[in-house]
């Protein structure tokens, strides 16, 4: 065996020792007798849901990441192309942490020929699109939480969504502005104003959008948001599995509470303290916390450990994606 595949092995052994000890001290606290009772009454028929749900959420992740990488002349990925890239940089996440996903989609970039400054740049903006079309979607959302509709949250998480959102989209489009953005070079400077300088092209890239043909904006924004609204019907899904049905604007809120901890660089992929995370959310939108719990494993298993086990299946796929990346490449250069 290899020293790879043993870092592999080890990598996914450890995450479900980290997801199962969360299951039993969270357990603990909903009585496993509880659980046991979850489990009996279950309704499997909502895994087809969950199933299908990550099915559109993948579908949408793509397009949106063709676009963006297409988006101010960036080289166009066909959506096999684009899908196999998703699809590694899914396993990567899944096995390693969520930086370790976005490093495939810039190593997809860098072999397409785009310069690393501005694969970064890409990537950070596709990320960015990603998380503003989540950031909208819940602010709505938590508008109408601080209306009255649906269970009642705590006021200080829909107002903390609106307030931070606000704060995040008020300085991108400040420090973005052409008055402002000349200032940053991404090849000029020390290390952190290179840094400074990617972060502001990849505001720019987004900005760009505007500008772009109609085909290419309705699948940056519209696969985002396709992700999310795939997500979305997953998590719901899954917690429907084992208890009541939630209402859509507590939902929207709980669940991007508890999925803000998948932006963070755990290691294996975040096992363990995103499923904590999203049993606090689900708890948050109103689901008793045994029904939560397993909600969130259910939810976990389709939108982490299937794509772990696509990647690891694809992974030998590697040398001929990188041969289609190679002529994407080649045929920029020929027109440049």
């Amino acid at each position: 065996m290899t020293a790879d595949r043993k870092r592999v092995l080890l990598a996914i052994a450890l995450a479900v020792a980290a997801t199962a000890a969360v299951v039993v001290l969270i357990g603990q606290a909903a009585h496993f007798g509880e659980l046991a009772k979850r489990l009996r009454e279950a309704a499997p028929g909502w895994l087809v849901v969950c199933a299908a749900g990550e099915l559109v959420a993948y579908a949408g992740y793509i397009a949106a990441y063709q676009a963006m990488a297409q988006v101010s002349g960036g080289p166009r990925l066909a959506p096999v192309t684009a899908a196999r890239v998703v699809g590694l940089a899914f396993g990567a996440f899944s096995v390693a942490t969520a930086v370790g996903g976005l490093s495939v989609d810039f190593w997809a970039l860098r072999e397409a020929g785009e310069p690393a400054a501005l694969a970064s740049a890409r990537v950070i903006a596709f990320e960015t699109l990603r998380w503003a079309v989540m950031a909208v979607v819940t602010c709505i959302a938590a508008v109408a939480v601080l209306a009255g509709v649906g269970h009642h949250i705590p006021w200080v998480v829909p107002a903390g969504w609106l307030a931070l959102a606000g704060l995040c989209f008020a300085g991108g489009i400040w420090v973005s502005a052409p008055a402002r953005r000349e200032r940053f070079g991404v090849d000029s400077g020390g290390r952190l104003r290179r840094a400074l300088g990617v972060a502001v092209t990849a505001l720019v890239f987004i900005r760009q959008l505007r500008a772009s043909p109609p085909g290419m904006r309705a699948r940056a924004i519209g696969g985002s948001g396709l992700f999310w609204l795939g997500e979305l019907g997953c998590a719901w899904a899954a917690v429907r599995s084992f208890g009541p049905s939630l209402s859509l604007a507590p939902l929207v809120v709980g669940y991007a509470t508890g999925y803000l901890s998948t932006g963070l660089p755990l290691p294996f992929g975040g096992s363990g303290g995103v499923d904590a995370a999203m049993t606090g959310g689900f708890v948050l939108a109103g689901a008793p916390l045994s029904g939560a719990l397993v909600g969130a494993v259910v939810f976990r298993v389709f939108s982490f450990w299937a794509p772990a086990l696509i990647a690891a299946l694809s992974v030998t796929t590697v040398r001929g994606l990188r041969d289609r990346l190679l002529d994407v490449a080649e045929r920029r250069r020929q027109v440049s």
